[in-house]
């Protein structure tokens, strides 16, 4: 399935973006870093905050921006120990986590490929990388934009790829398979008129069998004749009679 969807590569990716932009960072410190400035105005708030022993006082007038970072400078001042060297690894981790979040929005407009491309050079830009010098707000500004940037293309994706496949399952409804259509739909078969009908003799003859004339030769047909006396009876013919009492007609002599 991770092989399917290629999410090892997105993964891989956001690792090779990540080398290559703290790599170059680090390169830049070490050789072309000529000095850092750090804003008055943060430096002397960050102050205050390391005076007051807490991290109380940077919310004091209320949630901005500036005491946002301040919060955050403070916690890397925990760890190297000075303002300046956190305010500049500070820098390197928002531009790192910046190059990330836009290998991500451009893979949620166009594809991974052209994400990682972009990524690539959004990580070597000079002008980008010199902000490390200046320990200001720009870099967290910058990246709080890329974060809002890749929850806005990230919730497009998710609506382009719902509906996409909503699309593909209206037009797998629309398009039955012609076996399945065929197993569904029933058999045809001749309905029967049983409506009342008026019968018309026309109707009838016409349904009568017509003979064909027989094309064998036949004898000839005999020529019907009648029988008739060669003169006609009177009234006043006279027969001779006899008598044929007690006798059988087939006793006649």
């Amino acid at each position: 399935m991770i092989m399917k969807n290629k999410g090892w590569m997105s993964v891989l990716f956001l690792f090779i973006l990540a080398c290559i932009a703290v790599g170059v960072r680090i390169y830049y410190i070490n050789h072309l870093m000529d000095e850092v400035s750090i804003n008055e105005d943060i430096y002397n708030a960050a102050k205050v905050s390391l005076g007051n022993n807490g991290l109380t006082s940077a919310f004091a007038d209320g949630f901005h921006m500036q005491s946002l970072y301040i919060y955050t400078l403070y916690l890397f001042f925990l760890l190297f120990g000075n303002f300046t060297v956190a305010g500049v690894y500070l820098n390197i981790l928002y531009q790192v986590f910046t190059v990330l979040l836009v290998y991500i929005i451009a893979k949620n407009v166009s594809n991974r490929y052209i994400g990682f491309t972009t990524g690539v050079i959004v990580s070597v830009i000079p002008v980008y990388i010199g902000n490390l010098s200046q320990v200001t707000m720009l870099n967290m500004e910058i990246f709080i934009a890329a974060v809002l940037c890749a929850v806005i293309s990230c919730a497009v994706r998710i609506f382009y790829n719902r509906r996409k496949a909503g699309k593909k399952m209206e037009q797998g409804q629309g398009a039955i398979p012609e076996n399945i259509a065929a197993a569904a739909e029933p058999a045809a078969c001749p309905v029967l008129d049983t409506s009342m009908k008026e019968i018309v003799l026309d109707d009838l003859e016409d349904k009568k069998v017509q003979y064909i004339e027989n094309p064998l030769p036949v004898p000839k047909r005999r020529e019907h004749k009648e029988m008739d006396f060669a003169f006609e009876p009177t009234g006043n013919d006279d027969y001779d009679l006899k008598d044929m009492s007690g006798k059988d007609f087939f006793d006649i002599e």
